[in-house]
């Protein structure tokens, strides 16, 4: 049974409360209501701002009973319903595209993004009476490439019926073969190595980089060394499986270090000129962090706990018997 506080302000209805990181909050926009699930919470019910109570009562007695917000003070409900079942498999796939904590360093794999598109645009279609947006289903269809699924045979099924939707909504789907990466591994090489005379290492901050950037749980690492004559910091940050180029900087001290993606090695890595006083500040330890442009820092105390649980999360949801077809075909 999933029991919600209920609240009614000038303008909403609101059950239960928002998951309290941005992280953590998987969420669908439906006609007239947000609903909010926690990623770390069991409950299969979602919390919910009601903002427009007669746009949201055509559809969310199918979600929480048809005797759902009839007052304020509590609610309990035990309803079960597929359209329930398929939002909170899309509030998960709207999460897994911007959240997934994939990680070498964790084992957690990068998920297939052509499935996971496929599959988004499956549940977006289930969901369409309640969506907010009119052109939803037309919108996710378009991101879906069919050629990216011939890999997977588990995914036929979910192939075959998205090129039924696709029929029915007049969409063109893109079908260009691609390979499946068979090893997500760390490749060996990197960049030649001179005299080093120190070093460091922190964890990285995800919430300085975009999404599926950076590894989840692995550590930026800087180099003081002297090479062909010169002293200079190398940088080194492991790149998130399956990740794509994105315009980084590492600031070591006071010196930032442009990195760029090295696509055989797996790492974000840069080098820049050592100013001259470097070593003479080496003795308290030199603080690193790799940063995207426009990203502002989390300076909760917390974060590491916060990162550890979600990484704990993604790596149960591979395991279990709920898992999206997405999850499986990367487990």
């Amino acid at each position: 049974m999933t029991a919600f506080t209920v609240r009614r302000t000038a303008t909403a209805i609101l059950v239960g409360d928002r998951p309290p990181h941005p992280e953590r909050t998987m969420l669908v926009e439906a006609r007239g209501a947000l609903l909010y699930w926690d990623a770390l919470d069991l409950r299969a019910h979602p919390a919910a701002e009601v903002f427009d109570a007669r746009a949201a009562g055509d559809w969310l007695w199918e979600v929480y009973g048809p005797e759902a917000l009839t007052g304020a003070g509590t609610m309990a409900t035990e309803w079960e319903s597929p359209v329930l079942d398929a939002a909170r498999n899309l509030a998960f796939l709207h999460w897994a595209g911007v959240w997934w904590p994939a990680s070498h360093a964790a084992g957690i794999p990068a998920l297939p993004a052509g499935l996971l598109r496929a599959e988004t645009a499956w549940y977006t279609a289930g969901l369409e009476h309640l969506l907010d947006d009119d052109t939803a289903v037309e919108r996710a269809l378009a991101e879906v490439d069919l050629g990216t699924l011939v890999s997977y045979p588990e995914a036929a099924d979910l192939a075959a019926g998205i090129a039924d939707l696709a029929d029915s909504y007049g969409v063109a789907l893109r079908d260009t073969a691609r390979l499946r990466p068979e090893d997500w591994a760390l490749a060996a090489g990197g960049a030649e190595e001179g005299l080093a005379v120190a070093s460091g290492s922190a964890p990285i901050d995800w919430s300085l980089v975009p999404a599926r950037t950076l590894d989840a749980a692995g550590e930026a690492a800087w180099r003081f060394e002297h090479r062909s004559g010169a002293w200079v910091l190398h940088v080194a940050a492991p790149a998130a499986p399956d990740a794509a180029p994105a315009a980084l900087t590492a600031v070591v001290d006071t010196v930032e270090i442009p990195l760029r993606l090295d696509s055989g090695t797996g790492t974000f890595t840069g080098e820049a000129p050592a100013p001259p006083d470097f070593a003479m500040r080496l003795g308290g330890g030199r603080p690193i962090q790799v940063q995207a442009p426009g990203y502002a820092a989390d300076r909760s105390e917390d974060r590491a706990e916060r990162r550890a649980a979600l990484i704990a999360f993604a790596r149960d949801r591979l395991a279990s018997p709920d898992a999206t077809l997405t999850e499986r075909a990367a487990a």
